[in-house]
This record gives C-alpha cells, sequence and structure tokens, in this order.
C-alpha cells in the first residue's frame, strides 16, 4: 500500500512572559472496549461497502467516516497534529468495489490473506467483510512499527476509543499493519462500555445558570437553565464541526466545521463561509465580532477568513509555524484578534497586545483553546489536561491539570463578570472554576 507524506504547519511563538507550569498526568487508560480481540459492530440494515451518504461525514481530505466515529477520528488527529507529530489518513471508509480492487491487488502480489475477503451470499450477491467498509476503520500514513505516530496513537488512541486490533499487531497475523486502526468506541462486539469522544465546545447561557455543550455532529445537550435555540443534528454535515461560538446577547450562537461551512440559531445571522472553497488546512474555530454581526473563522495554519463586519488585520498563514493554530480570540472593539498555537504561542494582531505566551515552555499536555478577558487586557489558555495559563489581567481561578479528566479538555469559556470559567472535555464533563457553576 501506498503512503503519501504529509506536511503539517504549525506555529512559531513571538515572546514569553513567565507563567506557572501545571503537572499532568499520563492518559487515563481506556475502557475495556480496547482489547487486541475486540472488533467494530455491523451497522445494522445496511451493506457493508455500500453505505449511504447519510451515514457518512467527511473528517479529512479523501477520509470519510461512519458519523458515530467521525468527530472521535478528528479530535485523534488534531491531538497528534497538536503534538507536532505528522500524521495523516490514508484511507478511511472503502467502497465494495475498492475492496474488491484491493482483493485483487494482494492476491496478484501473492499475499492475498493481506486483505479482508470479498465474500458471495448464498444468493450470488458480493459482499465485503472490511471494517473500512463499515466506515469504521482508517489507514494512518504510517509505515512502520517504529514510526513515532505509531507509537503516539498506540497510546493515545483508546481514549478516543479507536483501536489497534490483535491480527494487526506485530506477530499477530501474517500482515501485521502498524497504520491500521478501528472504532469501539460503541463498545464494540464484546458489548464493552462505550468511549464518547464527540464534545467539542460550550455555550454558555445569558446568566452563567446553565450552559449547552456541542458535539461534532451538532447536537446540542443543555444543562441548567440553558435554552436550545436549535442545532445540526439533524443536518445532512459535509464535514464534522470543529467549533462554537455565542452571540454577544448568549441568545443564539453559531457552529463551525473543518470546512469552514457556518450553521446560525437563535439570533445569530449566518454572514457567510468558506464552505465552498477549498481551503489549504482545516479551518479550526471561530470568533464573533462585539456586535455580533460578522465573525472570523481561523484555519490551523493561522488563515483567516472574515465575514460581515468582522475585519482582517492579519494572519500566519504565509509563516512557517512550528504547531499549529488551535483557537482564537477577539478584542472587546473588534480591532483585533489572537490566535493561539498548540504550544501556547500567542500571535496579536490589529489593537490586540501580547501579554505573554508559553512558548519557551515544555508543555506537558498541548494548548487546546484561548479566551480573552472583557477589557481586553489579558487571556487564559487551557491545555488539553485541563492546565490553566493566565496572561495580563486575567486571573487564575483554578485548573484540573494535577487530576485530568480522562477525555482531552477541549475548550475554555469565561463567564460575562470575568470572575469564573468553564473548562470542556470531549465526553461533555464540564469542569467550573471562579463563578462559574456546573449543572
Amino acid at each position: 500500500m501506498a503512503f503519501r507524506p504529509i506536511l503539517i504547519r504549525a506555529a512559531v511563538f513571538i515572546a514569553f512572559v513567565g507563567s506557572v507550569l501545571v503537572a499532568t498526568s499520563s492518559p487515563a487508560d481506556a475502557s475495556n472496549a480496547i482489547v487486541p480481540g475486540n472488533t467494530p459492530t455491523p451497522l445494522p440494515g445496511l451493506t457493508n461497502g455500500e453505505l449511504p451518504q447519510r451515514v457518512l461525514i467527511n473528517v479529512a481530505p479523501g477520509c470519510q467516516a461512519y458519523r458515530g466515529a467521525a468527530t472521535s477520528l478528528s479530535l485523534l488527529l488534531a491531538s497528534a497534529h497538536e503534538r507536532g507529530i505528522a500524521v495523516g489518513t490514508e484511507q478511511c471508509y472503502r467502497a465494495l468495489s475498492d475492496q474488491v480492487s484491493e482483493v485483487q491487488d494482494w492476491t496478484t502480489a501473492g499475499n492475498s490473506a493481506c486483505a479482508a475477503p470479498v465474500v458471495t451470499s448464498p444468493s450470488g450477491t458480493v459482499q465485503g467483510t472490511s471494517m473500512h467498509g463499515w466506515g469504521k476503520a482508517v489507514d494512518f500514513t504510517i509505515n512502520t512499527f517504529e514510526d513515532p505516530a505509531y507509537t503516539y496513537l498506540r497510546s493515545a488512541a483508546g481514549i478516543y476509543g479507536w483501536n489497534h486490533p490483535g491480527w494487526a499487531e506485530p506477530g499477530g497475523s501474517a500482515c501485521p499493519e502498524p497504520w491500521h486502526f478501528e472504532w469501539d468506541g460503541d463498545g464494540g462486539t464484546l458489548g464493552a462500555t462505550p468511549i464518547v469522544a464527540d464534545v467539542i465546545g460550550l455555550i454558555p447561557s445569558p446568566d452563567n445558570r446553565g450552559y449547552a455543550t456541542v458535539t461534532g455532529l451538532g447536537a446540542l445537550h443543555t444543562a441548567g437553565d440553558a435554552v436550545s435555540h436549535g442545532d445540526a443534528s439533524a443536518i445532512a454535515l459535509n464535514w464534522v464541526l470543529v467549533g462554537v461560538a455565542p452571540t454577544p446577547d448568549r441568545m443564539g450562537y453559531w457552529m463551525v466545521g473543518a470546512d469552514g461551512g457556518v450553521f446560525s440559531f437563535g439570533d445569530a445571522r449566518f454572514y457567510g463561509s468558506t464552505g465552498s472553497m477549498v481551503l489549504n488546512q482545516p479551518v479550526v474555530g471561530m470568533a464573533p465580532t462585539p456586535d455580533g454581526k460578522g465573525y472570523w473563522e481561523v484555519a490551523s495554519d493561522g488563515g483567516i477568513f472574515s465575514f460581515g463586519d468582522a475585519r482582517f488585520y492579519g494572519s500566519t498563514a504565509s509563516m512557517h509555524l512550528n504547531r499549529p493554530i488551535v483557537g482564537m480570540a477577539a478584542t472587546p472593539d473588534g480591532k483585533g484578534y489572537w490566535l493561539v498555537a498548540s504550544d501556547g504561542g500567542i500571535f496579536s494582531f490589529g489593537d490586540a497586545k501580547f501579554y505573554g505566551s508559553t512558548g519557551s515552555l515544555r508543555l506537558n499536555q498541548p494548548v487546546t483553546g484561548m479566551a480573552a478577558t472583557q477589557s481586553g487586557d489579558g487571556y487564559w489558555m487551557v491545555a488539553a489536561d485541563g492546565g490553566l495559563f493566565n496572561f495580563g489581567d486575567a486571573p487564575f481561578l483554578g485548573s484540573s491539570g494535577a487530576t485530568p479528566p480522562v477525555q482531552p479538555v477541549v475548550s475554555i469559556t469565561p463567564t460575562s463578570s470575568g470572575a469564573g470559567y468553564w473548562m470542556t472535555d470531549a465526553n461533555a464533563k464540564v469542569l467550573a472554576f471562579g463563578d462559574a457553576n456546573t449543572r
């Protein structure tokens, strides 16, 4: 099998002001769904390799996956890129015609056992048996078991519900595959405890007495006095969602996909998107303007896309970056913004001022998001383990760095007073600090 090289562009830092590095532990053990003998479950009523488009969604260029597995795969890929690990996807969902070709190629090469067989039913119908045909397997761009990408994925994939099956392990079969992983996040054929890793962000209620978490498929789950203004769960999304943002009065919100497609709810209005554009790098987040009449989208290379009354003040798209951009925040007057990279490097544009970064520190876990203070004279960064880094007038109100959640923290959202914040992990666990409450 041929493998395409992947070029990862990521971020350099500008400067550094001292910060306390919060300790973290190694990733927690995954559920017993992640064991060598577990395998993905078939999709009831559907045919392997002939899945309808309604159950598939784009995760990466050339990579579609079963919708239930897609967000976890997106988060797993992002976690690798945030650590500077160059890995992409070679093949995800595989149609039956491609599976037939795969078998023929391996047979011609004299290794027919190296491909999942295509069988003929009693009625004479050709049927696939590959887990790729259920959209629950992925071949990463990995060549050997010594590849750093394999080492990372083998240790981290289980947290997201992805398993390296026993036959693919060294010595596990005649054709071990370091690149092949399968999704058992629903418990797999063993019926084990499901591993949920599908939350991408949090939307607070207007009075801070509630919030809603949002999944990569656009489902919204409310708590406290948060009110749903609609969600994207019934929309035929082309791409997994990667970010959310509330309107200034918190009576509406936007959701954004990796392709830059924007979905508006409540009093949030649609001002445009990059959904029809071919992007150099995927979108990773968005930020609204102070009056809610526009928004920015940011890509992992720091490319900025402006819509409505949002103005362009610069980007890092032409820079060589050490780590990818993972988030952004706007200044209070909307005349500037910050971009943050996974190494905690900060890039300031317009009237956004630099107050410090973690760029010179060796982080235990990568930064996954940021938020600005109401004054615009400071900002917070949050790491995957819930470690909190505060700069300028942003207060330190607590973190989970010493006792990280099992799932990675994906976002930080301040309360309207600025005297608290929520951290949200990929399993919808919400951690509250300061005057933020959990419901």
